[in-house]
């Protein structure tokens, strides 16, 4: 029953221009967290400010909780509901299973982060700032398809009502 309902719901999603404006600010901003988190990666624990590492642990998985929840609500639902193609279930559900990845990923960054603040032995010290170098990576990698995702809706010439307002 439960599928019968989330495959309705995913046939009767529109993309609207507030998810879009939302996902644009969601990712521009968890790029942006990308980008502190290998400056955090490559650093010592005296050469951050202190606030940047609080922003960073604070903002990271409340921010990756909402921009999935609103990605597999609107971005997802339109995009299998509009493209047509055999590949295009199997890209959602990939990115679907990516979301469960980085979710998990981010929980191992977070204690990661807080060992490196406090500084540690220089094996595990390397292992935590690999850890975070590689969940910026693979975030980077994963935005940038879902971006592509947005743009081939947003672009999609045969379907204008994809965009409400």
């Amino acid at each position: 029953m439960a599928k019968k309902i989330a495959r309705s719901m995913t046939r009767n999603a529109k993309l609207r221009a507030a998810d879009v404006a939302a996902l644009e600010r969601n990712h521009h901003t968890l790029l942006s967290l990308c980008l502190l988190l290998e400056e955090i990666a490559t650093s010592g624990p005296s050469e951050i400010a202190p606030e940047n590492w609080r922003t960073a642990a604070d903002a990271m998985q409340p921010l990756l909780e909402d921009t999935h929840e609103l990605e597999e609500r609107s971005l997802f639902a339109s995009f299998d509901r509009t493209v047509a193609s055999p590949l295009s279930p199997g890209a959602v559900q990939r990115l679907r299973a990516e979301h469960r990845g980085d979710a998990h990923a981010c929980k191992r960054v977070l204690q990661a982060l807080t060992r490196l603040e406090a500084g540690n032995e220089p094996l595990v010290e390397q292992a935590d700032r690999q850890l975070v170098t590689g969940f910026a990576e693979a975030l980077r990698r994963h935005i940038l398809c879902e971006q592509f995702m947005l743009e081939t809706l947003i672009a999609a010439k045969d379907d204008r009502s994809l965009i409400t307002t």
